[in-house]
């Protein structure tokens, strides 16, 4: 069992990226400016590229000097143990017999990134961890222990675009091209199947053993291939640009706009034939599978090393399928092992943020994990405001931040900050620490994240978000998907929203029932269906009606509203607050001051509003009954 401080929260800043820290921030006043921000700990990237130069020569004099700095000023350490990354894996072993490097599918193509299919790979990682747990034996040293076992940065995902250097093959896709890959897949096949008539009659295919069996083609969505043409011609400076204009403008973005991606993808289950599809998520299923594994088995070593400290699975990106991130999955195999996770996708805008790490922020709520906060580039001095409530509002263990103290030049941004100085965020963060208490905010509604449909039409992602974006405008919501379904997560809500076409499988639409009849009440539109994965539950299927109206199920009900767009979401705020009484259910107490561009949390003793118009953090006290 890990033994820490739940009531102590973790400000983690980035000290040391690749190579020796800088003199400057080994200078005394520059730790004493560290504590007066309020920071807890610094982190340092620890990677085997680093340490073992050479084959079986080990040094730590990169990291030996901030150690014995942070010892003496009484701070912690957060190292960032990482190894499979391009610039995290020794030139020598790169160049050996031993190295296989992540193909894609698209081009068939390596990257410089290990597969994590590589059956060397595993004795390196325990060694490596191994030899730094030996190493670092100072009591009380430890602040937590980060793992980065793969993707451009270290990661628990497929590899994306960026990294440190552009010198070799990157970008999202499907990362499985090598031989070690297409052997997991088909002994994944062989294992459920076991046999291959079953198996053809299921894909319609006729491979004569599983030997043969060879990885299905992805097929895109009109909205799939839009989206990529836009991010290829509009960098991230110009979506900021266009940010003002776009909120300007909600109601016709959320009116006009919205069925019309939404027709754009309406169609996006006959893109693959009922066949295909099956085929398709038993893909996906394995892919992510794959990943998860190789998370279990870092944290099982780790955890064999480092007995009584929090360990961080560290992840990022924003759920798609070729990332191979399944944050609950994820959090569920962390939770395995008492560890925690690091999600690394915070921006500067709270409608962004909070819905990026609202899953994993939900599933460790739920199976009792813990978790961490990460800014994706450098936060504004009002992101760093904007963190603090975010972090507070979700039941975040803590947040790392990049700029709270000056590094120089960011390795990842190439902004620059004057070295072990406080910034405009470190002001920000002083002033707004006391509003950070480590709590279980009270949600009450909840938005169905579909993970099959998402694994079938990875565009649905994106207009999903952007809906729960503007739903957070009007009440508060959390992310379940169907592993936490499955797991009953639904006994902690009253209300259930589903976005879009949403393809589901029989046990997540019995467990929906189920939840149903005891009370709950589920809310969609008539614009949208409820799709059976692959034929199963056509039965259960009628209990979802299309027609508008409100329907008795058990205890709860069904309410299927003739709207889309804003008008949808504004209809599903009313009828959660239900203040005048046009249903037959008793709404959630709907809190004062919640009005567009200010946010609201409840606690039990109090109500945190976030203000994102001018970057204010206020609290409510809640008299006590």
């Amino acid at each position: 069992m890990v033994h820490y401080k739940k009531n102590t929260i973790e400000l983690i800043q980035q000290w040391q990226y690749t190579g020796e820290v800088n003199p400057s921030l080994l200078e005394d006043k520059s730790f004493g400016h560290v504590k007066a921000s309020g920071l807890t700990s610094l982190q340092s990237y620890v990677y085997w590229a680093e340490i073992e130069k050479d084959p079986g020569k080990i040094d730590f004099s990169s990291y030996d000097p901030l150690v014995e700095k942070i010892i003496r000023h009484n701070l912690k350490w957060v190292p960032f143990l990482i190894l499979g990354p391009c610039y995290a894996t020794p030139a020598w072993f790169q160049v050996s017999d031993e190295s296989v490097f992540a193909r894609c599918l698209e081009h068939g193509v390596e990257s410089k990134i290990q597969s994590i299919w590589n059956p060397y790979l595993p004795r390196y990682v325990d060694r490596f961890l191994g030899v730094f747990a030996k190493h670092y034996q100072e009591h009380g040293l430890f602040e937590s222990i980060s793992l980065g076992i793969s993707g451009n940065w270290g990661e628990a995902m497929y590899p994306v675009g960026g990294g440190f250097g552009t010198n070799f093959h990157t970008h999202s896709g499907w990362w499985c091209g090598d031989k070690y890959a297409i052997e997991s897949y088909r002994q994944y096949l062989f294992e459920k199947y076991k046999d291959i008539r079953q198996t053809n009659d299921l894909y319609k295919t006729c491979f004569s053993d599983f030997q043969e069996i060879t990885f299905p083609r992805e097929k895109r969505t009109n909205l799939d291939n839009l989206r990529l043409k836009i991010k290829e011609i509009l960098p991230g400076q110009v979506k900021q640009l266009l940010r003002p204009f776009y909120k300007t403008t909600k109601s016709f973005w959320g009116d006009v706009v919205s069925p019309s991606i939404r027709w754009l993808y309406s169609d996006s289950t006959k893109t693959y034939s009922i066949h295909e599809q099956y085929r398709w998520v038993d893909f996906v299923n394995w892919y992510i599978d794959s990943m998860n594994k190789w998370s279990d088995f870092w944290l099982s070593t780790a955890r064999k090393y480092f007995v009584d400290i929090e360990i961080y699975l560290v992840t990022g990106g924003y759920g798609l399928p070729q990332a191979g991130t399944d944050f609950s999955a994820q959090t569920k195999v962390a939770k395995k092992y008492n560890a925690g996770i690091r999600i690394t996708n915070q921006t500067d805008n709270y409608s962004d943020s909070f819905i990026y790490t609202r899953l994993v922020s939900s599933s460790c709520r739920h199976y009792g994990s813990y978790f961490t906060t990460e800014e994706e580039l450098v936060n504004q001095p009002k992101g760093v405001t904007m963190r603090i409530f975010d972090a507070a509002t979700s039941g975040a263990k803590g947040s790392y931040f990049k700029s709270i103290i000056g590094t120089g030049t960011d390795i990842c941004t190439g902004k620059v900050f004057p070295l072990g100085e406080p910034t405009m965020g470190a002001l920000n963060l002083r002033q707004n620490i006391g509003h950070y208490k480590l709590d279980n905010p009270i949600i009450e509604t909840a938005v169905l994240f579909a993970n099959t449909t998402i694994a079938i039409t990875p565009s649905f992602l994106y207009d999903l978000y952007k809906q729960c974006s503007t739903i957070r405008s009007y009440v508060d919501i959390d992310l379940v998907d169907e592993n936490m379904i499955g797991d009953r997560v639904l006994s902690k809500y009253r209300f259930l929203i589903l976005l879009g076409d949403n393809i589901l499988h029989e046990k997540t639409l019995n467990s929906v029932l189920e939840w149903i009849k005891n009370g709950g009440v589920l809310i969609k539109s008539s614009y949208f269906k409820i799709i059976p994965f692959y034929n199963e539950g056509r039965g259960i299927y009628q209990i979802f009606p299309e027609k508008s109206g409100v329907n008795k199920v058990g205890k709860g009900y069904t309410l299927t509203l003739s709207k889309w767009g804003n008008r949808f979401i504004e209809a599903v705020a009313s009828s959660v607050y239900n203040e005048e009484g046009m249903y037959p259910w008793k709404g959630i107490e709907k809190i004062k001051g919640f009005s567009d561009g200010v946010y609201a949390t409840r606690f039990s003793d109090r109500i945190l509003f976030y203000d994102s118009r001018n970057s204010e953090i206020r609290s409510e006290l809640l008299k006590r009954t």
